[in-house]
């Protein structure tokens, strides 16, 4: 098991490494999100597409163009449904009603077109004024006024026995490769409102194995907040079956994260989410001798508790991928959204303390429902934004996902180089959740993993080039980090090399700094000394700020102290047990 924090980390800050790991987009996010990089899968429709005057125009019908005789559900309407709602309305899938046969839409023909009027539905929540995605839900006000006269005039047929059929998706949805899921059904701890589980799950990885696409489907919809599904590399496997062998019961309870795993999950399902399928040549990578762990956040706040069983369906390939997919959570942890306050706005940059260039070819945002707008941007070299990654204006916790940026578009960020986190919340007395039929008076709200928190939260989906062999352990990229510092025995180098990557600073600091770490057995005394300003930068690692650069301009001296003895615990081999354990070897 892993170290424990010491008595001065325990508090405060000192928890964001493993809270964020945990993060979906907190709850959830969405693919990438919340999965790695896909988009919305078999969203539903194909989406629009920008014509040459930049307006979306839709896959099939007419152009926004009736017939001679006027519009049908055969030729026009069909089609349109097809392309932009039958994804979702249909037997089985993510709506409470199916939008296919004639008779199925013209009983909803009303009730459709004052959605459509309304900009309800399709649902889709991103700004086209900040950039385009991969199959956008637009819909062109030709369409609308298409579909409002096929109405008017009474909604005729036409042609016999046309269904409105979705877009084939890239992959077969009702043949996963693999289907995945806990040992066994859960029932939530009813004494628990928000009821956080982790369940290892039965699959096993015998070979690198290569994933493609991803679909969650929760057990019970009603109780189900969130979903995440993370890749346990081989070096962490015995922690977690350790973990779940600790806990009576199936899994084990996790707040802030599973305790093992990558920094981004691999899958993940919150309301609104659809199957996330990768682009062309790009994989997930679930190395040989892995596992996955699954965390659930459960809600019983409306709803009694029911078993849940809730499935991952994972779709792969043989072939190996051009490029891996890996995902990184950016969060905002010192969120105060005061009560009463309906324009709470909360902003934090973030660096990219990496040597190498992010490319950034998703983003997944997450609030809760206090939410009123997140918005995305990358920043100059002055501090201002030169490029959009996503604007949700409107923002609703029901229709949540992973944005995909077109194929051959993406942001890169250089080392150095800065995102801007900009989440606004309405904390006014009208927008207050109803629990029970009676709606909440205001309070203060910070961040938190229940339902009646918040969270500021964004998932960047990056891709690299895929080099077989270098994603087996948690802290694969530390030796190549640590070859690049001045003096790579540093405690600065492990320090910074450790936290890079979000996964391998969660196992990283526990193991130096916890219980039984080098830190709290060879250097005690300056360890104390610097336990506040090291408890306030290790928020840092959630921020790209990195901890030294934090250290050396908040307590220069007591980070000096702190440093010149664990250069001389790293020289002596103190800390060699503690990284070993990690995958890092000195």
């Amino acid at each position: 098991m892993a170290a424990r924090w010491p008595d001065p980390l325990r508090h405060g800050r000192s928890q964001a490494v493993l809270l964020v790991t945990s993060l979906l987009l907190g709850c959830g996010a969405e693919d990438e999100a919340s999965t790695a990089g896909p988009d919305a899968g078999a969203a539903a429709g194909s989406g629009g597409r920008e014509g040459g005057g930049g307006e979306p125009v839709v896959d099939g019908g007419n152009g926004g163009m009736a017939t001679a005789g006027g519009p049908t559900f055969a030729d026009d309407i069909a089609p349109f449904v097809g392309a932009h709602c039958s994804a979702c309305h249909l037997e089985g899938g993510a709506a409470p009603f199916a939008l296919q046969t004639y008779e199925q839409v013209k009983s909803m023909g009303a009730a459709s077109l004052a959605a459509l009027e309304a900009g309800r539905m399709p649902p889709w929540q991103a700004d086209p004024e900040c950039r385009h995605y991969e199959r956008e839900r637009l819909v062109a006000p030709a369409d609308v006024a298409r579909f409002a006269a096929w109405v008017a005039a009474e909604m005729p047929e036409g042609r016999a026995g046309v269904r409105a059929e979705p877009p084939t998706p890239a992959v077969n949805l009702a043949a996963p490769d693999l289907v995945t899921r806990a040992e066994s059904p859960y029932v939530p701890d009813p004494a628990r409102p928000d009821d956080y589980r982790c369940f290892p799950l039965d699959a096993r990885f015998e070979a690198d194995t290569y994933v493609v696409g991803n679909d969650v489907w929760p057990g019970e919809k009603a109780i189900v907040h969130h979903v995440l599904v993370y890749v346990v590399s081989p070096d962490q496997v015995a922690e977690l079956e350790a973990a779940d062998a600790a806990e009576e019961g199936v899994g084990y309870t996790c707040y802030g994260g599973p305790g093992v795993g990558n920094a981004g999950p691999m899958a993940a399902w919150v309301p609104g989410y659809q199957p996330n399928l990768l682009a062309p040549d790009h994989a997930q990578i679930v190395p040989a001798g892995a596992r996955l762990v699954m965390q659930v956040h459960y809600n019983t706040l409306a709803t009694a508790p029911l078993p849940d069983q809730t499935e991952v369906h994972l779709w792969t390939r043989p072939e190996v991928p051009g490029f891996e997919i890996v995902t990184r959570p950016l969060a905002h942890l010192d969120i105060e959204i005061p009560a009463g306050e309906a324009e709470s706005v909360q902003t934090r940059e973030f660096r990219n303390p990496t040597a190498d260039t992010w490319e950034i070819v998703a983003t997944g945002p997450h609030m809760h429902k206090l939410g009123k707008r997140i918005k995305v941007e990358r920043l100059d070299g002055e501090g201002a934004p030169d490029a959009c990654l996503v604007d949700i204006p409107a923002w609703d916790f029901n229709w949540q996902q992973s944005y995909r940026f077109r194929d051959g578009e993406s942001v890169t960020v250089p080392p150095g180089g800065r995102l801007r986190l900009t989440c606004v919340y309405d904390n006014s007395a009208a927008n207050q959740p109803v629990i029970n039929g009676e709606q909440l008076s205001p309070r203060d709200v910070t961040w938190g993993e229940g339902t009646l928190d918040e969270m500021c939260l964004n998932y960047i989906t990056m891709r690299r080039a895929y080099v077989p062999g270098t994603s087996a352990g948690q802290c694969a990229g530390y030796d190549m980090c640590r070859a690049a510092c001045a003096n790579p025995d540093a405690f600065e180098c492990a320090l910074n090399c450790g936290q890079a990557d979000l996964g391998c600073a969660q196992c990283v600091l526990p193991n130096v700094f916890g219980e039984g770490g080098c830190a709290r057995t060879t250097c005690l005394a300056p360890l104390a000394a610097a336990g506040e300003c090291l408890r306030g930068c290790l928020g840092a690692v959630a921020s790209g700020e990195g901890v030294v650069d934090c250290m050396t301009t908040t307590c220069p001296e007591n980070y000096a102290a702190l440093a010149a003895c664990m250069d001389m615990a790293i020289s002596d081999g103190a800390c060699d047990d503690g990284l070993a354990e990690c995958g890092i070897a000195r």
